[in-house]
C-alpha cells in the first residue's frame, strides 16, 4: 500500500503572541498611525495588567483570554480617566479613538482566526459632541497669526498649512522635490498622506514665490521645513508647538495645525469653492466629510424665521 500524504494544516497567519498580532494589524499603515494605535493598545493592555502603558510588554497579555467584560470595564475606566497632560478628564474624541483601536484589533484578530471570539463586537464607541465650529478660525484670526509671526520659516509654515489644507504629517515628510511649477506657471505640491493616498494641490503664486526664495539652493531631497538645531525635518510635535505659539500671540488658545486645515475648508466653501474641489484638495474620502464644514457655519436656520426676541 502506498503511504497517504497528509497536507499540512493551513493557517491564514502565524501569530505567536499579542505583539505579532499588533504588528500584522498595523502593517501598511502610516508611521504616525502605527505609533498612535500601538499606544492606544498599550493603554488597554496596561489597564488589564495593572501597569503603566509605557512599561507593558504586549506579549504579557494573551488576547485570547480577553472577554467582553474586560472591554466593558476598560470603557468604564476611560470615562473616569484624567489626562496626565491636561489634568482634565479624557475628551470624548480620545475615548472614542482608544475604544475604536481596541475594537479594530480584536476584530482583526478574529478575522484571521487567531481569536476564537471578537470580545468587542457589541461594544459601542462614545459619540463625541460635534465641536467643529469651535475649531474654525476666522480669516482675521489667521491673518493676525501670520502677521505676528516674525520668523520666516514659521511664517511660511503657517501660510502653507492654511493655503494648502495639508495635514501636519504630510508637512513633516515634505521635500523640495514635492514642490514644483505646474503647466500654468503656478506652483503645486504633491502631498502623500492619510490612507497612503497622493494628491496634488495648487500653491498660490505669492506663497510659491516666497517658498522659492526660502529654498535658496537646498537639494531636492532636503526637507522643506528644517529644524534649526538638528538640520532635519521638523517633527510633528515641533510643528504643533509653532502653531500653538502663533495662536497665543494672536490671543487664541489651543490652536493646532488641524485648525488651519479646518479653516481652509470653511473659508474656501464660504468663498464659493465647489464642495467636490475642496474634497479633492483636502483628500477627504467622501463628500459627506466636506459637507460638515458647511453645516458647522450655516447661513440659513429656522431660528431666522421666529419672532424677534
Amino acid at each position: 500500500m502506498s503511504e497517504i500524504t497528509i497536507a499540512p494544516i493551513q493557517k491564514m497567519a502565524n501569530v505567536a503572541g499579542t505583539a505579532q498580532l499588533v504588528a500584522l494589524w498595523l502593517h501598511g499603515k502610516s508611521k504616525q498611525t502605527q505609533q498612535t494605535y500601538e499606544k492606544d493598545v498599550r493603554y488597554f493592555v496596561g489597564f488589564l495588567l495593572g501597569q503603566k502603558p509605557d512599561a507593558v510588554r504586549l506579549n504579557d497579555l494573551d488576547l485570547r483570554t480577553v472577554t467582553m467584560n474586560d472591554v466593558q470595564a476598560y470603557c468604564d475606566y476611560l470615562e473616569t480617566t484624567v489626562s496626565q497632560v491636561t489634568g482634565k478628564p479624557l475628551s470624548a474624541d480620545t475615548r472614542k479613538r482608544r475604544t475604536l483601536a481596541v475594537k479594530s484589533l480584536l476584530r482583526f484578530g478574529h478575522e484571521i482566526e487567531y481569536l476564537r471570539y471578537n470580545a468587542a463586537i457589541k461594544i459601542k464607541a462614545p459619540v463625541p459632541k460635534n465641536d467643529l465650529a469651535e475649531r474654525i478660525l476666522s480669516e482675521l484670526e489667521i491673518a493676525t497669526m501670520i502677521a505676528l509671526t516674525t520668523n520666516i520659516r514659521d511664517k511660511l509654515l503657517l501660510r502653507f498649512l492654511y493655503a494648502t489644507g495639508a495635514r501636519v504629517g504630510e508637512v513633516e515628510s515634505l521635500r523640495w522635490k514635492d514642490i514644483r511649477p505646474n503647466r500654468d506657471g503656478q506652483g503645486q505640491v504633491t502631498l502623500f498622506g492619510k490612507g497612503d493616498k497622493t494628491r496634488v494641490v495648487i500653491i498660490p503664486n505669492a506663497l510659491y514665490n516666497d517658498l522659492k526664495v526660502f529654498r535658496n539652493n537646498a537639494p531636492s531631497d532636503s526637507p522643506v521645513f528644517l529644524s534649526r538645531q538638528k538640520g532635519e525635518a521638523l517633527k510633528i510635535r515641533q510643528i504643533e508647538n509653532i502653531i500653538r505659539k502663533a495662536g497665543e500671540r494672536a490671543g487664541i488658545k489651543g490652536v493646532s495645525p488641524h485648525w488651519l486645515r479646518h479653516s481652509h475648508a470653511s473659508h474656501s466653501l464660504d468663498r464659493g469653492a465647489p464642495p467636490q474641489l475642496v474634497q479633492h484638495s483636502l483628500g477627504h474620502r467622501s463628500l459627506e466629510t466636506t459637507s460638515k464644514y458647511a453645516h458647522a457655519k450655516p447661513n440659513q436656520s429656522s431660528s431666522l424665521y421666529v419672532m424677534p426676541v
